[in-house]
């Protein structure tokens, strides 16, 4: 069975959120959660809960946090042997700090862990894969790994860019990429295109494809999932979602869709897989909650009203 193998980040994720408005040099009386974060982990949980066949390398500390973060990946069904533990940094870490709204007032990150990932490292990964297999990279790696997984890499390769600022390092390797699943902001800020209309959706489409990528899929929220091939360019829309944790919806929608490739699925049908994961993980929490299952993103997608259009440059 085909592996993937997934190399990026896993953070401790904590998340303060204050019952009253919050008032700055104070102690604010709050909910307070701790949970597993980190894109490429997420990532490799949601393939894992579709029982795919995955393997996922980053750095742990070899902190008490750095073990708790291995033994979950592991209880998930993660095959973590080619990962490294380390001494020099401490576990990848993420706080943020909510006001009482729910809105975000302060975040900080500090994945410092991931500078112990080397090429040598990296090296003995590459060479125990198979051209049927597919890496899946996220771009908290840095540039020098990121461009080594690029140059040697013996299978196809996915990418997710994470942020606006960090979809920059991407930049320079994406005619090594065959996957690429930005969101609309990743986009638009790669390629120089405000996506607003069928027009300019075609053209930054057709940017990443100049640039030698086969399969884009652009995430837009609630205005849908762009998908652009070799030889279609596609706008997917689905039903209204009703809101209960964003958190693991665009993870969901890649996770889906390379599961759905991986089983032979052409690319529309799997975008239709990664939506029917993307709302599962939104409408019901299915990722925190860990009921993520293939047959129920299957068995969903009757209900999802998911709609297709061709889209097309009228000469």
């Amino acid at each position: 069975m085909e592996r993937i193998c997934v190399i990026g980040g896993a953070n401790i994720d904590i998340c303060g959120a204050s019952i009253e408005m919050l008032k700055l040099y104070d102690s604010n009386p709050g909910t307070i959660s701790i949970s597993f974060g980190g894109v490429g982990r997420n990532i490799a949980q949601i393939l894992a809960l579709l029982q795919e066949n995955v393997q996922f390398v980053t750095c742990f500390s070899d902190d008490w946090f750095g073990s708790m973060l291995r033994e979950d990946c592991e209880k998930l069904g993660m095959d973590t042997s080619k990962c490294t533990v380390t001494h020099e940094y401490p576990s990848s870490m993420y706080i943020a700090i909510l006001e009482n709204d729910n809105d975000m007032k302060l975040a900080m990150s500090d994945m410092r862990i991931l500078r112990a990932m080397t090429t040598q490292m990296l090296d003995g990964v590459l060479k125990s894969l198979t051209k049927d297999d597919i890496i899946l990279i996220d771009s908290n790696l840095d540039m020098e790994c990121i461009g080594y997984i690029a140059e040697n890499a013996p299978c196809p390769i996915a990418a997710d860019p994470v942020s606006t600022s960090k979809a920059l390092r991407l930049k320079d390797v994406l005619n090594h990429i065959s996957i690429f699943k930005p969101n609309i902001y990743e986009a638009e800020e790669l390629t120089g295109i405000w996506i607003e209309d069928e027009a300019s959706a075609y053209r930054a489409l057709d940017w990443f494809s100049q640039k030698g990528i086969k399969e884009t899929i652009i995430s837009m929220a609630d205005r849908g999932v762009l998908l652009g091939t070799e030889d279609k360019k596609l706008w997917f829309t689905h039903r209204p979602v009703s809101l209960l944790n964003a958190t693991g919806g665009g993870d969901s929608l890649i996770g889906g869709y390379i599961a759905g490739r991986l089983h032979g699925k052409t690319p529309g049908e799997a975008v239709e897989l990664g939506i029917s994961c993307a709302i599962l993980a939104i409408e019901q929490d299915s990722v925190r909650k860990r009921t993520l299952r293939k047959e129920d993103a299957v068995k969903a997608l009757g209900s999802l009203e998911i709609r297709r259009k061709e889209i097309c440059i009228s000469e």
